[in-house]
C-alpha cells in the first residue's frame, strides 16, 4: 500500500471515529445521561432517594415553597446562576429542590406543567418543574417567592422525581 492511500485511509477512519463520537454524545444527552457530577460522582453513585424527609427548620425553606435560589451549574458547581426552585423537602443536612422554569420541555417526562394561576402570589408565566432533585445547602437560598398552592400538584410531582439522576451539592 503506497502512502497516498494509507493516508486516504486513515483520514477516512478518522472521520468516521469523530461521526462516531457526535451520534454517540448526541444520544447520551437526549436520554439525559450526563457523565460525571460534582466531583467526579457518576450516575450510578447518585444520592439515593431519602426515605423521609425531616422536618425543615422554623424561618427557613418549607415544602411546597418556591425561593429564589444561586443554583449551582451542574458542569462546574463554581459557578451559579439565580433561578427559582421548588422546595421537596429538608434533608439535615440541606433541601432538596427542584428547577422552576418557564422552557418548555423537549421530552414530557422530565418536567411537570405548572399554570401560573398555582403559584400563591400568582406567577406572570406558565412554567414547568423539572424532576431532578438537587440538593442544596441552605446558604444558597435567597428569598420565598411564594408556595405551590395545590398539595395535589406536589404529590404528582413528587411521585414523578428521577431519582436515580439526584444532584448533591452540599458534600
Amino acid at each position: 500500500m503506497d502512502t497516498e492511500s494509507l493516508r486516504a485511509v486513515l483520514i477516512v477512519l478518522a472521520v468516521f471515529a469523530l461521526i462516531i463520537g457526535v451520534v454517540l454524545r448526541f444520544r447520551a444527552l437526549r436520554s439525559g445521561g450526563r457523565g460525571t457530577g460534582p466531583r467526579g460522582r457518576t450516575d450510578s453513585t447518585a444520592p439515593a432517594r431519602p426515605k423521609r424527609f425531616k422536618p425543615a427548620p422554623a424561618g427557613g425553606p418549607q415544602p411546597r415553597e418556591r425561593w429564589w435560589v444561586d443554583f449551582p451549574h451542574q458542569d462546574d458547581p463554581t459557578t451559579s446562576k439565580a433561578r427559582p426552585c421548588l422546595v421537596l423537602g429538608h434533608s439535615g443536612t440541606g433541601y432538596w429542590v427542584l428547577k422552576c422554569t418557564t422552557q418548555a420541555p423537549r421530552e414530557a417526562h422530565w418536567r411537570v406543567p405548572v399554570g401560573a394561576s398555582r403559584w400563591q402570589p400568582a406567577s406572570d408565566k406558565d412554567g414547568y418543574v423539572d424532576l431532578v432533585p438537587f440538593h442544596l445547602p441552605k446558604g444558597r437560598f435567597e428569598r420565598r417567592l411564594g408556595i405551590l398552592g395545590s398539595a395535589k400538584t406536589q404529590r404528582e410531582i413528587e411521585g414523578r422525581v428521577r431519582w436515580e439522576r439526584a444532584w448533591d451539592f452540599t458534600a
